[in-house]
Formats: C-alpha cells, sequence, structure tokens
C-alpha cells in the first residue's frame, strides 16, 4: 500500500468561510504543490471540505465554497498535480463538524440537555476544540445517529470518489463532543438501554453505560463509511483522526472501533513531548499497518496562533520523536484566508524533512518493551470525579520511564502481554472487564502485576485475594513505608509519610500478602472546621490499614497501590515508583547514564539492533547533552557498533555478556547501530 513507505506528510488546514470574495482568491495548485515538493513531503491530505461544511469540489449535496465558481477544478488540480509529482493523495473530510449543515437543517443538530446545540450556546465553549480557543458557536455539531445526515454523509463520499482520483480518504473528528439529547439519540437510548439518556456526568451510576453506548453508536457509523468506501475501491486507504484515544478523557467515546476500521492510526495532539511519546507507542502497538500517524502543528504552541512558527530545532525534534518509533511524521499548515502560504516555512521544513529522510532506510524491526503501560481509552475516567484515572497515568508514567532509561510500550486490549517483563495497570475500571481473564492469566503464568487504584473492585478482589472495606472520607493522606522498605521510599518513613492528595480504598489483605506502606491520615479532616496547622494538614493518626502491598500470584507477583502513586508528575514519586519495580528483579534491556532529558528507544532487526536517541525537549533552541554511555546485554560481541546514517564506527566494550558504547554528545537526534554476529 502507498502508506508503507511515506514517513514525511503533510496537511494544510483549510477551514475557511466564503462570505468574503477574497477568501482562496489567491490559492494556486502550482504553488501549493511547489511548496509540497520544496518541503520534500512524500504524502499530501487535501481538503476536500472542512468544518465550515463547504466543499471543495463541484456537489450536489451540499454547497461548495464560493470562491471555486468558475474554477471548479481547482482542488482537482492540485490532486492530480501531486500525484504527476510522485505523491499520492489523501482526501480530508470533516464528520460530525460540519456547520453549514448544522445550519440548513435543524433536525440534524446534536443537542445539549437543554433541546438546544452548543452553537445555540454562545456563552458555552467548546471543549474538544480548547487547542484552538475558538468559541464553540464556531462549530456546528450534525448527529451521528440522525439518518438522514448518515445518507448525506455516504452521498459525499460517493461524490468525491467519483470526481477525485485519491489514494485514500482520511475523516476527522470522530467523536462526540458531548452526549446528543437529540430526538434519534434519545428514542435509541430508550429502546436500547430505558428510560432517558444522562448527562457527561462520571459520577452517574449510568455513566459506564452511557460511554458504552456512544463508542457502540459512534462505532456502527464509522465502520458504515468505510464498508461504503472498500465497497467502491478497495485500494483505498481509510483512516479516521485517533487524537481523541490519546488525549481529554473517556467521555469523547473515541474508543477501538475507530481503530477497528481504519487502515492505520493517528492522530493530531498538542499535549507536550512526553505526551508525543505516549501517543507514538499507543499508536504503534493499536494500528492494523505501520507506519501509524503522528500529526503536529506547524503554529506554536497550537494552531490558533496563526503567524507564529515553531523553530527548526522544535520541528526537528518532534519529526525524530515519531522517528524514533518508526512512524511517519504529518505537520500541519494553515491556508491563509486569502489562500497563501509561507513558502520560508516550507524551506525550513525541507531542511527537517530531508534530516529525518536519511534514517528511514533503518526502519523496522521489533520495538524493545520491557515494560508495558496497559492503557485503554474507555478508562479514562473516575467514578468520584477525581482527578487521577488512566490517562494522566499513561503521561506521568511515560515521562518517569524515559527519564530512568527503561524501555517500556504502550500496551492493552488490543496487544499482546506476555512478553512483557512487567505489566503496569493504573486504575483499570470494569470497562476492561473483557480482558481480566487475560490480565490474571499474566500473572498466574509468571509476570509481574503492578495495579494501582480500586476502581474495579471485582478485579482487585479477585487478584488480591482481599475484601474491600471501603473508601476514607479523607481526601488528603499520607502512604507511610513499613520499616523494611523505607529505603525505597527515598527517606520517607512512619513520621514523614508521602502526601497524596485522594481518597484512598479500604481492603482487608490475605494472610500472606507483604504490606509495604500504610495509610496515616492528617490530625483533621479537610473539611472540619479546627485543625492542627492552618496552612494543611500535616499526618497525625497513623493506621495499620496497607495502602502499598505485595503479592504472589500463581507463578507471578503483584504489587498493588491503593492510591496512582505512579500518575503524581513529582520527581519523588516517579523514582519511588521505579524502586517499587525493582521488586520484581527485572532485567533491562538496556541501561544507560543519559540525563533525564534523553530518550533511548531499542529496536532489534535480524542481526542488529538499532538505538534511537532524542533529546525530549521542546526548547526553541536546542543545546547538546552531554555524552553518555548505552549497555545492552548480548550473547556475544557485536561485529561493530556505528553511528548512523554515516556508519561511523563507534568504540564499544564487551565485559559480562554487556556491549557498552559511549555515545556522542546529543544535539536533537542519534541513531547507533550494532551488527550483531551471523549465527
Amino acid at each position: 500500500m502507498w502508506y508503507q513507505n511515506a514517513y514525511r506528510r503533510h496537511l494544510c488546514d483549510m477551514h475557511i468561510e466564503d462570505w468574503d470574495e477574497q477568501f482562496l482568491s489567491q490559492f494556486s495548485p502550482e504553488k501549493y504543490v511547489q511548496d509540497l515538493i520544496t518541503a520534500k513531503v512524500q504524502n499530501p491530505m487535501i481538503y476536500l471540505q472542512s468544518h465550515v461544511g463547504l466543499c471543495y469540489y463541484p456537489t450536489a449535496s451540499g454547497q461548495m465554497h464560493k470562491a471555486l465558481i468558475g474554477r471548479e477544478d481547482f482542488i482537482k488540480r492540485t490532486v492530480d498535480l501531486c500525484r504527476e509529482k510522485g505523491m499520492p493523495v489523501v482526501g480530508y473530510y470533516s464528520l460530525i463538524f460540519n456547520t453549514r449543515e448544522h445550519d440548513a437543517h435543524p433536525d440534524w443538530r446534536m443537542h445539549k440537555p437543554d433541546g438546544k446545540s452548543q452553537r445555540e450556546n454562545p456563552q458555552k465553549q467548546s471543549r474538544a476544540m480548547d487547542f484552538s480557543t475558538a468559541p464553540s458557536y464556531r462549530y456546528g455539531l450534525c448527529c451521528p445517529n440522525n439518518p438522514d445526515y448518515r445518507q448525506f454523509v455516504y452521498t459525499q463520499v460517493r461524490e468525491m470518489l467519483d470526481y477525485f482520483t485519491l489514494e485514500g480518504l482520511f475523516f476527522d473528528m470522530p467523536f462526540w463532543e458531548h452526549t446528543c439529547h437529540c430526538p434519534h439519540c434519545r428514542a435509541r437510548w430508550e429502546a436500547e438501554v430505558g428510560g432517558t439518556i444522562p448527562t457527561d456526568d462520571p459520577t452517574d451510576p449510568r455513566y459506564p453505560t452511557l460511554l458504552k453506548k456512544k463508542r457502540q453508536w459512534m462505532g456502527e457509523f464509522i465502520k458504515s463509511i468505510t464498508d461504503l468506501i472498500k465497497s467502491i475501491d478497495p485500494r483505498l486507504s481509510v483512516e479516521y483522526n485517533y487524537a481523541a484515544a490519546i488525549s481529554h478523557d473517556a467521555s469523547l467515546c473515541c474508543g477501538f472501533e475507530v481503530a477497528q476500521a481504519s487502515d492505520f492510526v493517528g492522530g493530531d495532539l498538542y499535549g507536550g513531548i512526553y505526551n508525543h511519546s505516549a501517543a507514538c507507542k499507543f499508536y504503534k502497538n493499536v494500528t492494523k499497518n505501520q507506519p501509524f500517524d503522528y500529526m503536529f502543528s506547524r503554529c506554536k504552541p497550537r494552531l490558533s496562533v496563526h503567524t507564529l512558527t515553531k523553530t527548526h530545532d522544535q520541528l526537528l525534534t518532534e519529526v525524530m520523536a515519531t522517528a524514533a518509533h518508526h512512524g511517519a511524521s504529518m505537520v500541519i499548515d494553515a491556508l491563509d484566508p486569502v489562500g497563501t502560504t509561507d513558502s520560508r516555512f516550507y524551506e525550513t521544513m525541507g531542511k527537517v524533512f530531508e534530516f529525518e529522510s536519511r534514517f528511514e532506510p533503518y526502519f523496522g524491526g521489533e520495538m524493545v518493551e520491557d515494560i508495558g503501560i496497559y492503557y485503554n481509552p474507555t478508562s479514562r475516567y473516575n467514578p468520584r470525579g477525581e482527578e487521577y484515572h488512566m490517562m494522566p497515568a499513561l503521561k506521568t508514567l511515560t515521562k518517569t520511564l524515559i527519564c530512568h532509561h527503561i524501555p517500556f510500550g504502550v500496551t492493552g486490549v488490543f496487544h499482546t502481554l506476555q512478553n512483557y517483563q512487567i505489566l503496569v495497570v493504573p486504575s483499570i475500571t470494569d470497562m476492561d472487564a473483557n480482558d481480566f481473564d487475560r490480565l490474571e492469566r499474566y500473572v498466574r503464568q509468571g509476570g509481574n502485576l503492578y495495579l494501582s487504584g480500586l476502581e474495579s473492585a471485582e478485579f482487585i478482589s479477585r487478584i488480591l485475594n482481599c475484601k474491600v472495606e471501603g473508601r476514607t472520607e479523607e481526601n488528603h493522606i499520607y502512604i507511610a513505608p513499613t520499616a523494611p522498605y523505607e529505603e525505597l521510599f527515598l527517606g520517607f518513613n512512619a513520621k514523614y509519610p508521602l502526601p497524596f492528595n485522594g481518597t484512598a480504598p479500604l481492603i482487608t489483605p490475605s494472610e500472606d500478602s507483604q504490606v509495604l506502606a500504610t495509610l496515616t491520615l492528617p490530625y483533621t479532616g479537610s473539611k472540619d472546621f479546627r485543625f492542627a496547622s492552618i496552612h494543611s494538614n500535616p499526618p497525625g493518626v497513623a493506621t495499620n490499614q496497607p495502602l502499598i502491598i505485595k503479592k504472589n500470584v500463581g507463578k507471578g507477583t503483584v504489587i498493588w497501590s491503593a492510591v496512582n502513586l505512579e500518575a503524581v508528575d513529582i520527581y519523588e514519586y516517579g523514582k519511588i515508583f521505579t524502586n517499587l519495580m525493582s521488586l520484581f528483579n527485572p532485567a533491562y534491556s538496556f541501561s544507560s547514564t543519559a540525563s533525564i532529558h534523553v530518550e533511548l528507544t531499542m529496536f532489534r532487526q535480524e542481526n542488529r539492533i538499532l538505538v534511537h536517541a532524542v533529546h525530549m525537549t521542546e526548547d526553541e533552541y536546542v543545546a547538546d547533552e552531554p555524552s553518555f554511555t548505552v549497555s545492552i546485554p548480548t550473547d556475544t560481541p557485536p561485529k561493530q557498533v556505528l553511528l548512523a546514517p554515516d556508519n561511523t564506527p563507534v568504540p564499544f566494550t564487551y565485559r559480562d555478556g554487556c556491549t557498552t558504547f559511549t555515545a556522542r554528545p546529543l544535539h536533537i537526534y542519534d541513531l547507533y547501530l550494532l551488527q550483531l554476529q551471523e549465527e
């Protein structure tokens, strides 16, 4: 397929209205394509329609952008020119977000509980679009449960495929910006569940059912689109934006159904460099086909800042962070309303993509993942409305494991478990009940399992053979290590325990459990009128209630933390977490003296090991990181260690079954190759 070797991709946002005759008046297909050539783009995604709802082709079902009247073939010419230059083209289409059709068809609208759409409530901000800081009234949302809207989408898909010659289609916004209360959704809920449809309140007992139904409904809609496209032309690739699976919370209901309907996954994300790494690891393991697609914006910090462009170093860091996972990078520009682009950016991007292209021949193989972070988009909520759940845990764990140079990946119901030395499962909910047997089998067959929280009393009590007693009323507690384990807790002890903001579940563990830490409460509750210290709630009431325990389960071992220790983005918490991992006696696949600002990823290929080094920074101008060593256990000494892409020999030592080399000072990215002895 076209996407297998297309690592340099491009999208130029064209969410442009047509009330001013200047809009798109200066658009030139030739200039657009020349910019792509300058930037060394392999695959452009080109707008055929937008959030505005206007089409960039002659349409009988919708409305064409006024700027194309008299030059209806402008976008078709752009597509054809790209293909003539050897660039396969993917067409862009916006689902759900369609302001023009929202306005034209009141019965297609998604409704808030008050019976009005968010466009009819201009005082309310749009949550899903907060990355652009645009007011909600700009976005008209159409409901995927409305049969007329569905037929409209099918008709436009057929129109686009009749008019354009494409290699694929990309569909944006396959999620629920909010729960819809339109007549179609209310009727479907009544028929399938009963009663009135609830609101987006995670403390509502019906909330898990609401999430399940919304995922199901969206999944049915997008699968029907994929089925239609494949019936017309099976060679076409289909992709849905999967950004909402790694951003925001579970209420958007962008579940595995979206990945399953896509030939490969990708999405545009704006959450910083560690979120970037987490997304790459998730996308790499969840996608049907490689490479996955990581999309990022030219503008900083987000697309709303139209004229502020990331520096060369910032762009290169983002591209090479994706390259270190063997993924494809799609840079997102935004067309000026008049239809022009800034060619200076494309010159910079050409230098970035030229650098990245030199490493593409090395991509492939299996990524080394000693620790697996279990992640499921459906478990991203807290039934008490507290801040900790699977999403913040994933982000913080990513940062912690990178800083400590521990090889890891992101896994879940979509991926195998048995090859991980340690499986980290934060705040699992009953949304993952279909995977409970597999998780239990993993540990009973000899795996090492770290669990936190107690969002599924069924699973935790089953694994630990414990009795769940309730939960603390106090939401500011302390974790007091027991005497044998104080060293693991960096000096925190019974008198000076580790603080945690949140409630804690209370359990009675089985007698064969080792208690690593217990609960300490403040002198008074945070809501009490009296207090011990006016500014804080210092520890004052020690208990024997276990907060962290270790237990043998079958042939394996479980460490359970009552609270999301691993989700607190403070260095000490991360270090304590990695210390707890040492109780599993792992044999990590590499170690390094690199600074905490360097991420190392490793891939195994036939007779070769690849070690990628990325400077994890968002600085405008990147300073070099000091030289560092990398040590890798190997059965025999390698034939040589090389610095790619020039294959410069790197000195190494081999001692006690371990190959060690010294990396040069790191600017943004380096790739080292260990050529192994042939068997």
